[in-house]
C-alpha cells in the first residue's frame, strides 16, 4: 500500500535548528515527551526520502513554520518529487506582510499554509486571523491550523475548541480547513464539527490511537473514513511505529483512504460550496 505522510520536518540542518541550536519553550517538552533524541541530527534529504520510502511512504507533507524553514521547503520540494511543501503564516508582523506571505507561498508552489495560533497566545477564531482565512478562500488554497491539546504550558490549551472551528467554517464555507492532530483532547465534539462541514478534515499525526478516544477510532473507520489523515508529525513519531499503530485499528477497507487518498482530497480537491 502506498502511503502518504500529511505532517513531517524534515532533517536538515535549517529545519532542525529549532529543535537543537535555538530551542523554543514550546519544543522543551516534546523531545522527551517523543523519546526524539535520536530522530534529531542531520539526515539528507535524499537519503531521508529513502528512508521513509521503505516503509511505503511514497509523498510526504512536508512542513515549514518560520519564513526561512518555508522557503527551505519550497526550494527542496522543487528538487525532490515525494516532497509537498506547507509554509508557515504569522501574523506577529502584522496582518499585510501575512498576506503577502500568503500569496508568495501559493505562486511559489504551496500546496497549503499552516497557522498555529496558540504560539501567538490567540484562538484560532480570532478575528485578526480572519484576513488570512478570507485570502486562503478566495485562492481555493486550504489552511491547516493546529486544533488539539498541546505541551507548551505558558499558554493554555483552549486556544483550539472544536466550537471555534464551527465558528470560521459557518463565516468561510468554501475554506478547506486541516486541524492538525485532529482535536485530540478535545474529545467527541470535534467528530461532530468535521461531520457538519464538508470542508473540515481531521489530521492525525503524532497521535497513539492506543490512547485516543474510542469515538474518534469509530469515526476514522465509519462516517468520518473521507475525511481524517494519516501523519507523523515526524521527527515526533518515527514513521515505523506510527504506521504500525495505524494498522491495528483500520478497517481494510477504509486504509487506503486514511493513508492516501485523503490527504490528496484535502490538498488539492475542490472545495465544497453551500
Amino acid at each position: 500500500m502506498k502511503i502518504i505522510d500529511s505532517r513531517v520536518r524534515l532533517r536538515t540542518e535549517t529545519m532542525l535548528k529549532a529543535w537543537t541550536t535555538e530551542l523554543k519553550p514550546y519544543y522543551r517538552d516534546y523531545i522527551g515527551l517523543y523519546k526524539m533524541k535520536s530522530r534529531l541530527s542531520v539526515l539528507p534529504v535524499g537519503e531521508f526520502i529513502e528512508h521513509a520510502a521503505a516503509r511505503g511512504i511514497v509523498k510526504m507533507v512536508a512542513c515549514g513554520l518560520t519564513r526561512e524553514e518555508s522557503g527551505h521547503v519550497l526550494e527542496l520540494s522543487k528538487k525532490h518529487a515525494a516532497l509537498i511543501p506547507v509554509c508557515g503564516v504569522t501574523i506577529e508582523n502584522g496582518i499585510r506582510y501575512a498576506m503577502r506571505d500568503i500569496q508568495h507561498y501559493f505562486e511559489a508552489g504551496a500546496a497549503a499554509v499552516q497557522v498555529l495560533p496558540y504560539l501567538g497566545k490567540l484562538d484560532v477564531h480570532d478575528r485578526q486571523l480572519y484576513p488570512l482565512y478570507g485570502l486562503c478562500e478566495l485562492m481555493k488554497k486550504p489552511v491547516i491550523v493546529h486544533g488539539s491539546i498541546h505541551f507548551w504550558r505558558s499558554s493554555t490549551m483552549w486556544h483550539g475548541q472544536p466550537q471555534y472551528f464551527d465558528e470560521i467554517a459557518v463565516d468561510f464555507p468554501e475554506l478547506k480547513l486541516i486541524v492538525s492532530h485532529g482535536g485530540n483532547g478535545f474529545g467527541p465534539p470535534m467528530l461532530a464539527v468535521a461531520q457538519r462541514h464538508p470542508n473540515i478534515y481531521l489530521e492525525f499525526s503524532a497521535l497513539n490511537p492506543t490512547y485516543m478516544a474510542p469515538e474518534f477510532l469509530y469515526a476514522a473507520n465509519t462516517y468520518l473514513r473521507r475525511k481524517c489523515l494519516f501523519g507523523t508529525d515526524y521527527p515526533l513519531v518515527d514513521f515505523d511505529v506510527a504506521i504500525e499503530r495505524w494498522k491495528k485499528v483500520l478497517r481494510k477497507d477504509v486504509a487506503e483512504s486514511f493513508f492516501h487518498d485523503n490527504i490528496l482530497d484535502a490538498l488539492y480537491g475542490e472545495p465544497q460550496g453551500l
